[in-house]
């Protein structure tokens, strides 16, 4: 059996619940609204009188199938309360603090309608047929580490600069240094139900915004217990301060590469808090599959996974190429143009200016719906049949032909295929974030540097690095 709490209206005795868009308690049927404080306030005047707390509730049995064992938050079943189990926090541990709201319902339903208008080749029935199910505002409990992180450790870095036309120039420093680093409040959940690669992903949130917690926060909305301990997600953090030190010894945002060939880290923990932040979650269902949408409640950030239509993928750069090889091939039949100087370089810039469109402009407007991809598919189609026709009985330079569509193919089909492809990847892209720059303490001296020097330069046709290893710096969020 569980002690439950009910936020009651001291006018009317009904249920208050709290209103994320007043950032108040509000009362179900007089509309009394109360600032927390203002709650509290009432609640320890009746408290000083001897009248016991009037939110105090009845004992609920929290095990009966009408309640999630894991959640600290319910309906009754039979008169529809908002009730809030506190004997389950109290029993565990009760946050030190709470960053509420800010996003409501409709911003969360508006940030997937709007996320849905941004992706490229989403199909059109996922996007008018998909029903929206379990739609919650989650308070997920997180762990929040303060680590102190000193040691050494040798690395490698590299830069790489244009060299001419076609060329890189990888130029390979090998340094070593040490440093003290003070990390503050890094994020874990301890929620097995949330998926860490979500909860990362919808990081940072603002604790500057935070407030000392209080029940009547959850009073309305879904708020889950810890069910993973402090001990058993200090691994993961350790993990991310420790990438984090090697960025910051390696001094690897100067840098195109870095790759740590050697470390002695001691890393200490200062402090756990537990704080309990706002997501925002649903489940997009459609042919029988299930896509998570989430979003930070505090911030709007959002992560999910959106099923691609290849076909609308495969008709922007398919008669994307069919047009521009025929306009190429009607080219061909100029002789004034072909024996000109500068013709291939022509043919490479209207090449580079239409692959622009091809990446920028026709998978958003042009190809984002079924309807448009077959009105312009056909269009495109017509108008490079009509170039083939200007084309026809007139004599096409076939070297220079050949060459153009040449470049046409490796601008549409392979640059613009390419980059489209990684867009849409990356549009789904839902990863652990590997280190936790934006934790670290803005007054951390910089790192004693023993030694730095040249040990290569190399050039190379490509950007990629030529350290064996070596991870590419991304600043974070």
């Amino acid at each position: 059996m569980e002690h439950s709490d009910l936020a009651r209206c001291p006018n009317c005795s009904s249920n208050m619940i709290y209103d994320i868009r007043a950032g108040a308690l509000k009362c179900a049927s007089c509309d009394t609204v109360l600032s927390i404080s203002e709650y509290d306030d009432i609640v320890q005047k009746k408290k000083k009188n001897n009248a016991g707390s009037f939110s105090e509730g009845a004992r609920v049995d929290s095990s009966d199938e009408f309640f999630d064992a894991d959640s600290a938050t319910g309906f009754c079943p039979f008169c529809g309360n908002a009730i809030v189990f506190t004997d389950k926090y109290k029993s565990q541990r009760v946050p030190d603090m709470i960053v509420p709201f800010t996003k409501d319902r409709q911003d969360f339903i508006n940030s997937y309608k709007e996320e849905c208008k941004q992706r490229l080749f989403v199909p059109d029935d996922f996007i008018t047929g998909a029903k929206l199910e379990k739609v919650k505002a989650w308070y997920i409990p997180f762990w929040l580490y303060d680590l102190t992180v000193e040691g050494s450790a040798t690395y490698q870095v590299e830069d790489v600069r244009k060299s001419g036309k076609n060329n890189h120039k990888h130029e390979i420093f090998k340094g070593s240094s040490e440093a003290k680093v003070e990390f503050y409040n890094i994020p874990q959940d301890g929620s097995i139900e949330v998926d860490d690669r979500v909860s990362q992903r919808l990081e940072p949130f603002f604790l500057s915004d935070g407030v000392k917690f209080n029940f009547a926060y959850l009073s309305g909305l879904d708020a889950k217990i810890y069910n993973v301990n402090s001990d058993e997600c200090i691994t993961r953090v350790k993990a991310r301060a420790r990438e984090s030190m090697d960025r910051f010894l390696s001094d690897a945002s100067h840098h195109k590469y870095y790759k740590i060939t050697s470390r002695d880290y001691h890393i200490k923990p200062d402090k756990i808090s537990y704080a309990l932040m706002p997501i925002w979650n649903m489940d997009i269902v459609w042919k029988n599959k299930t896509f998570p949408f989430s979003m930070n409640g505090q911030t709007g950030l959002q992560v999910a996974k959106f099923p691609i239509s290849w076909p609308k993928f495969s008709t922007c750069i398919g008669t994307s190429l069919w047009m521009l090889g025929c306009f190429l091939a009607w080219v061909s039949t100029w002789d004034s143009f072909v024996k000109a100087k500068d013709s291939i370089k022509g043919v490479c810039l209207v090449s580079f200016l239409y692959g622009l469109l091809v990446c920028y402009v026709f998978p958003k407007y042009l190809f984002s719906r079924n309807l448009n991809s077959t009105i312009f598919g056909v269009l495109f189609l017509l108008c490079g049949g009509f170039f083939i026709l200007k084309a026809v009985g007139d004599r096409i330079d076939m070297v220079y032909f050949i060459i153009s569509l040449a470049i046409a193919i490796f601008t549409v089909a392979f640059i613009d295929g390419q980059i489209l492809y990684k867009t849409v990847k990356d549009q789904n892209k839902v990863e652990l974030r590997p280190s936790c720059d934006v934790n670290m303490s803005d007054s951390c001296p910089a790192p004693t540097v023993h030694s730095f020097y040249s040990i290569k330069t190399k050039t190379t046709g490509s950007s990629y690095s030529i350290i064996e290893g070596s991870k590419e710096y991304h600043p974070e969020i």
